[in-house]
């Protein structure tokens, strides 16, 4: 039987293929495995979208382009209905347009549009009131939905606030409009003390750098938003001052110039509705899914996480809760606008004080019971809209969950209020709760992958106690599929399951299906294949982020107690670095007894045991927050095979200075501490531990289930063979099943008891390590398995009255490596063998999109001591070095290729740099970089390439080449990373970052990027592009003539 096991990561894919015999014991073999890297589908510093950057400047230019052009259309009304000279707009050289010229006569466009309330303006102060106030059109309600990232609620929060105490402010005061307050309270007060930028709102901050910005506190965020005026309160101040203005006989102040002038000066576009693009239910395709803030969509999401908490507790104390619970619970979250806190939970379901909730945001030990007055579930949009409507609460409250949900999802969908309000006509709502509707700023927004006619049938069988998966079971519902399976794997974008991941997610099932491909056409079809996901995937940015540090604070533990190792000279094995860092972690002292542990105690192998906290047999966490290091006369003794609350609970004194003890200890994980004081551990019996394999043989996470389909629904596999059986479980021995998903945890223990080696982070080639393991992860590997820990459990129980206790499971690695059968006879040498011939396969990246240059725009004077004056910088220019963009000097942004040509006389290689910016103007560079100034400190010129230079090929980032320098012995394969501009010397990285004894002399480690080449190239000896595949495997790349550099929309410039 083939297998193919698969680790996916966000960056990385290792992957391995298997032969195994139907009984698994015999007649294994490893057929191949590699590792293949690609880019991550994001910002790397902040999670934000790649195209985030490109999106924002492209938004700039439009808004500056159309207040550009709505500013244009109000200086040529003025013109038109005052007689203006369109040239009294226009500046004159370093002067001020004459329109904005100031002298003794000329007021402040402040204190005209004061002044234009109590007398007749002429036609310049009147026109530069209308200029002032369209230039400064205020906040619309349309542009302060509320957002979903908790920055920009902050910020829309200051604006919001600094509206409405401004219109307060008026009304308190008696101004008449928003102008007259703005003059009075700031203008005049604010100019006497020459404080000119707080008049016209300008945030100080703008110009400082973000780090200056971060150090900002709340009241000065909260200033600089603090003459924000909305767009209603101007609207209505041009109507004061154009009635005023008529009533003092100000004849170009008519009623058809006010309607023309506010046609331009408020134009709005209508927000266009999003309906057409939201994705299709994963039951009812033609239907579309149902908006987040759905009433129907929140009950959904409070029922999951009351059923799956219930079903939790309910394993812990055997009680089963009634279905009347449930309602009690949903009920008395719908009633209190705060939701239902964990402590209310408790007293619904009388829970025992002693029995804590699972919840990883919930810190018991750090906060005790106070933690449980966090919130279990709210209805939060539900209030927020009932909020909203307290005006029309009886007809709110009049209204069926159906209509309810009709209504939220047009207002979420729907931004138009020309489209909200056709589609609102059609419900059986008034004509108030229909505008008050239309004119709503709730800000809902996303989606959820089930439409209302699915949580028509799934929820009143969740109101009944039904998971989620049961539910989708009893009602039939099943996932409507258009697939064909085919011998290759198809896009993910050609399938049912296009929109439902996030692009981190699709850019890694993306390269997998590359991988899958791949070994598919060199090995033809397999029966299985066995995924895993790394923890980070699927995560948000944040979480991965928190993720990557506890890996890093974890490397810099095992180097930290890799050297004491080395320095008391204790043998640096897995085990021993393990046993320092549990040391250290302790503070030194053994967590039961409260003794000190001597540095010199860890040399002496029968002093101290390293004890699983919950007992390995009955828990089945091996992870490091379930050990402690301890004195064995201790872990021998009375605690044997009992947690530490068995062992000593029932004596008080014991049992508080243990809790003492341990909280006096702070580098000791909360996690760790938890387990440590855990009054409530149940044994995973026998079939728990059926249900613990089988889960982790089938780890049905959202990611793993849609993968999951997706390979099973598309992908043909060999035939299992019939003796399978088709109705059992998957883990379950005899199981049919092509695809299983395995989880971390059964991973992680194979890989101990089969003796491998720690993952190396820094490396690339454990990603393969881990697919080996994943591949070998058999229904017959993992029964053998099971029977172990069985057996280990069996001598616990037959010793349980002895007083000769036996050592913990993970402590007798010699007795573990006897008795737990191995995949294959040598394993681990067949294992590291293979792994070490791994070429490491990368996605070259072969955009050539992105800025064009940087937004930092300068002068030419900047550029002169780095290109010797005048003269250089125009060289520069020329080169392509820098730009001219009108009459100031930006630095290029991107390099995309660099082109590579040998002359042809002495055969020394030289490089072309190609550019973004060379790119969006169609011209393709022809000089070579040449390093270095003149005699009188001007850049050299570059060297045309010529018919005496040959073309050789095209590097783009992570292409391959092979490389040999006069000082290396022999070549090497590397990845490109980029040219110098400068030196014209080029970047290389190595493909694993596991280094070979000739290696180590030609690359240079780099904390970011691992080890680096950088050579110049004239001389090389072999200079060679090369094409890796999926797989790994190396070919010299195809001659291919230049490649233009014309978008199919740029225009060649001459």
């Amino acid at each position: 039987m083939k297998i193919l096991g698969l680790d996916i990561g966000i960056t990385s894919i290792g992957w391995a293929l298997i032969q195994a015999d139907k009984t698994f014991k015999q007649n294994n073999q490893i057929i191949d495995c590699g590792v293949r890297l690609f880019t991550q589908a994001e910002n790397p510093k902040n999670g934000e979208s790649l195209a985030l950057p490109r999106r924002e400047a492209r938004s700039a230019r439009r808004i500056i382009k159309r207040r550009k052009a709505r500013i244009l259309q109000i200086k040529k009304l003025l013109c038109k209905h005052f007689g203006f000279e369109f040239e009294a707009f226009l500046p004159k050289e370093a002067s001020l347009p004459r329109f904005f010229q100031t002298n003794k006569e000329f007021l402040s466009p402040w204190e005209l549009r004061s002044l234009g309330l109590d007398r007749k303006l002429n036609d310049v102060e009147f026109g530069r009131v209308l200029l002032h106030i369209a230039k400064r059109r205020g906040y619309n309600d349309l542009s302060l939905v509320v957002s979903e990232k908790e920055e920009d609620k902050k910020s829309e929060k200051f604006i919001l606030d600094s509206i409405q105490e401004n219109k307060n402010q008026m009304q308190a005061k008696g101004y008449r409009t928003i102008g007259e307050m703005m003059f009075k309270e700031y203008y005049l007060k604010e100019v006497a003390k020459g404080l000119y930028e707080n008049v016209r709102n300008r945030n100080k901050k703008d110009k400082q750098s973000d780090a200056s910005k971060k150090t900002e506190t709340k009241e000065e965020k909260k200033e600089n938003y603090k003459r924000s005026v909305g767009r209603k309160e101007l609207q209505e101040e041009i109507g004061h001052i154009f009635e005023a203005q008529r009533r003092f006989g100000n004849q170009k102040a008519s009623a058809t110039f006010q309607a023309a002038y506010e046609k331009i000066a408020f134009y709005q576009r209508e927000l266009k509705s999003f309906e057409n693009k939201l994705g299709s239910c994963e039951f009812y395709p033609e239907e579309k899914r149902a908006s987040k803030c759905c009433y129907s969509a929140e009950e959904f999401i409070n029922l999951t996480k009351i059923i799956n908490t219930l079903k939790n507790l309910e394993s812990k104390t055997g009680e089963v809760y009634p279905k009347e619970i449930i309602k009690e619970i949903l009920d008395g979250a719908k009633k209190v606008k705060s939701g239902l806190s964990y402590k209310k939970l408790r007293e619904i379901l009388k829970l025992d004080e002693k029995i804590p909730f699972q919840d990883s945001k919930l810190d018991y030990i750090a906060k005790g019971k106070k933690v449980e007055t966090a919130i279990f579930i709210k209805f939060e949009k539900y209030h927020r809209l009932k909020d909203y409507l307290q005006d029309l609460e009886a007809e709110f409250n009049s209204l069926d969950i159906k209509t309810l949900d009709n209504i939220i999802q047009i207002i979420t969908f729907n931004k138009s209020p020309k489209d909200i309000k056709t589609k609102l006509s059609k419900q059986n709502i008034s004509k108030s709760l229909q505008e008050k509707l239309i004119a709503n700023t709730l800000g809902f927004n996303q989606s959820i992958r089930l439409s209302l006619k699915a949580l028509d049938e799934i929820l009143p069988l969740m109101r009944e106690g039904k998971r989620y998966d049961e539910a989708i079971e009893e009602t039939g519902l099943k996932m409507k599929k258009k697939n064909t399976k085919s011998i290759l794997l198809p896009p993910l974008t050609e399938t049912e399951f296009s929109d439902t991941l996030n692009p981190v997610v699709n850019r890694a099932i993306a390269q997998c299906r590359k991988v899958i491909n791949a070994v598919i056409k060199k090995y033809g079809k397999v029966h299985k294949i066995h995924l895993e996901f790394t923890r980070e995937i699927g995560k948000n940015f944040k979480d991965r982020s928190k993720i990557l540090k506890e890996q890093q604070e974890n490397y810099d533990r095992n180097q930290e107690a890799l050297k004491i190792c080395k320095e008391i000279g204790l043998a640096e094995n897995g085990r021993n670095i393990l046993k320092v860092k549990l040391w250290i972690r302790q503070d030194e002292f053994c967590v039961y007894s409260g003794k000190k542990i001597e540095l010199i105690d860890l040399k002496d192998e029968k002093l101290l045991d390293i004890d699983h906290i919950y007992p390995l047999s009955r828990s089945l966490d091996d992870s490091q927050n379930n050990k402690v290091l301890v004195f064995r006369r201790i872990n021998q003794g009375d605690k044997g095979n009992k947690t530490p609350y068995e062992w000593i609970g029932h004596d008080a004194k014991k049992w508080d200075e243990l809790i003492k003890r341990i909280n006096t200890m702070k580098k000791l994980p909360r996690s760790v501490k938890k387990k440590i004081v855990d009054k409530n551990f149940t044994d995973k019996k026998e079939g728990d531990r059926a249900e613990f394999l089988a889960r982790n043989l089938n780890d049905t996470s959202y990611i793993n289930r849609l993968i999951s389909q997706y390979l099973a629904s598309y992908l043909e596999f060999l035939p299992l063979d019939d003796a399978e059986d088709v109705t059992q479980k998957a883990g379950t021995k005899g199981s049919k099943k092509h695809v299983l998903t395995l989880g971390g945890s059964l991973t992680s223990l194979l890989r101990h008891y089969w003796g491998l080696d720690a993952k190396n982070r820094n490396t690339h080639l454990h990603h393969a390590q881990d697919a080996l393991i994943i591949a070998f992860a058999t229904d017959g590997n993992i029964q053998s398995f099971s029977k172990y820990l069985q057996s280990k459990e069996e001598e616990y129980k037959k010793k349980a009255d002895s007083k000769e206790k036996a050592e913990d499971l993970k402590n007798s690695d010699n007795k573990t490596k006897k008795s737990l059968e191995r995949p294959l006879e040598n394993f681990n040498s067949e294992v590291q063998e293979r792994i070490n011939k791994i070429f490491v396969s990368k996605a070259p990246r072969r955009n050539v999109t992105g800025a064009l240059h940087e937004q930092t725009i300068r002068s030419k004077e900047d550029y002169f001591k780095e290109y010797g004056g005048i003269e250089g910088v125009e060289k520069a220019i020329k080169l392509g070095k820098i730009r001219q963009i009108d009459q100031g000097i930006v630095d290029n942004d991107g390099m995309v290729r660099s082109d590579i040509f040998r002359s042809k006389d002495k055969g020394e290689y030289y490089v072309v740099p190609v550019y973004t910016y060379d790119v969006a103007i169609g011209k393709l560079p022809n000089k070579a970089i040449v390093s270095g100034k003149d005699k009188t400190g001007v850049i050299k010129d570059w060297i045309e390439m010529d018919d005496n230079y040959e073309f050789c090929f095209s590097l783009f980032k992570d292409d391959l080449v092979q490389i040999q320098t006069n000082k290396m012995p022999q070549s090497v394969y590397a990845y490109f990373v980029g040219t110098s501009s400068s030196t014209a010397g080029l970047t290389f990285r190595h493909h694993s970052n596991v280094l070979k004894e000739d290696e180590k002399d030609f690359f240079k480690a780099d904390s970011a990027s691992g080890f680096l080449l950088q050579s110049g190239i004239r001389k090389l000896k072999i200079f060679k592009k090369c094409v890796v595949s999926a797989l790994g495997e190396i070919s010299e790349a195809r001659l291919e003539p230049r490649e233009d550099v014309r978008l199919k929309t740029t225009k060649k410039k001459r």
